[in-house]
């Protein structure tokens, strides 16, 4: 009960730190949209190129498809949280900067509830903006500054039922709820003249349901198939944005006049998303995963209004291999290495050219069977965009770390 009370404790804390800030990205392309979305970060499916519709494991938990919280062990009580850290190059046809950036990756708490329901609850990031972008009118002698901060985190309670052998069925209640902030500066050569400031801020909370299906077949010699399938319908989600025109005097940057001040209430569309994989285990040894995915984000639109953004597209997977998982002398056998890639067309299209993402990772789990604690590091590299039409091409780095516990439960002591 101990560590049940220091487990909720710390999601707490978790929850507010995460709520309060985000600054998981320096991206320019954060600007659109509802920023950069975050997908799948849990550093050990990172690894696998985020190839994890058809993924279920005992000992680790996997809330992009909530049929395979039907896996857990009996009385086993999963707890798993982690952290990222993005090394960025962006660079245009003249320029190039380094940005980094830290953030919370995840937090979750997994259990059984019989032999055939599961569950799960969580905690992870939606999406993050953040980005400055500087720009000169010569006309006007003045500089213009764009920048916008913030993020949108996704609180989730999900549970499965298994109603024969092999085939589970899931679903996930999400709550986002997060603020964007999008400004602009004017600042004149002249002192005589007043600069302006604008901030545009979109509060949002609401609910959307995801639906996940996984089907296993046993093969012979321990060996396994799966097949997976996860989808939401379009969902509407709560938004308020809050409009401010400044003036400001040039020289003490004293705000002389509030030009603008307006709040208005609609919805954010968020768009239909379907993802489906294939898995294969050999026993212990060896995991290959595969997923393609699309998303309609041609038909995203805040209060009534568009971005130009286009249908998304991703193909991912990976491999997993562990030596020998039950090595009692050689604890690198016990290790699991893993190795993937990953493709898409992102919804960003800009100048006429829809951007696109590339990047393989690699990583490795490893297990601590004395604390049943495991740590799961990942290494990504990729790219995204491109230097041609007056784009930005980003090539980052990513590392990520989750620590794992994989606990007994709700076992009555036989002795005091």
């Amino acid at each position: 009960m101990n560590k049940l009370k220091s487990l909720v404790a710390v999601f707490c804390i978790v929850f507010s730190i995460s709520a309060s800030a985000q600054t998981g990205t320096s991206s320019p392309y954060s600007r659109f949209g509802l920023g950069d979305l975050q997908g799948n970060i849990f550093p050990a499916y990172n690894a696998l190129g985020g190839g994890v519709t058809a993924l279920s494991s005992s000992s680790s938990v996997n809330p992009s498809n909530p049929a395979s919280y039907t896996s857990f062990k009996a009385n086993s009580f999963l707890f798993s949280t982690g952290g990222l850290h993005k090394t960025t190059s962006i660079q245009n046809s003249t320029d190039k900067q380094i940005a980094n950036n830290s953030a919370f990756s995840h937090l979750t708490i997994a259990f059984p509830i019989s032999r055939k329901l599961g569950a799960s609850i969580g905690m992870l990031p939606y999406s993050n903006i953040g980005y400055t972008l500087n720009a000169r009118d010569e006309n006007a002698n003045a500089d213009m500054i764009y920048s916008g901060d913030g993020g949108i985190s996704k609180v989730y309670f999900g549970g499965a039922y298994e109603p024969f052998k092999g085939f589970s069925v899931g679903v996930n209640a999400s709550y986002l709820f997060g603020g964007l902030n999008r400004r602009k500066n004017l600042n004149f050569d002249d002192a005589s003249y007043f600069d302006a400031r604008s901030n545009s801020k979109i509060n949002l909370k609401g609910y959307y349901y995801e639906l996940g299906i996984m089907y296993k077949k046993e093969l012979a010699n321990e060996k396994e198939i799966t097949f997976g399938l996860t989808a939401n319908n379009n969902s509407t989600i709560r938004a308020k944005r809050t409009n401010i025109v400044e003036t400001l005097s040039g020289t003490s940057s004293i705000v002389k006049d509030t030009a603008l001040s307006s709040v208005e209430w609609g919805d954010i569309n968020l768009p239909q998303y379907i993802s489906a994989g294939i898995g294969y285990r050999d026993g212990e040894k060896w995991l290959l995963v595969a997923d393609y995915s699309m998303q309609n984000w041609a038909d995203y639109s805040l209060l009534g209004v568009g971005d130009n953004l286009q249908n998304s597209m991703r193909l991912s997977g990976g491999l997993q291999y562990t030596p020998e998982f039950n090595s009692v002398t050689k604890y690198y056998k016990r290790m699991q290495y893993r190795l993937g890639a990953a493709y898409s067309n992102t919804p960003l299209m800009l100048n006429d050219t829809q951007l696109k993402e590339m990047s393989v990772s690699f990583g490795f789990g490893i297990p601590v069977r004395k604390s049943r604690t495991k740590y799961d590091v990942s290494f990504t590299l990729g790219q995204r965009g491109t230097t041609d039409n007056n784009l930005i091409k980003e090539q980052f780095i990513r590392f990520g770390l989750s620590v794992s516990y994989d606990g007994i439960w709700f076992v009555k002591r036989k002795y005091d």
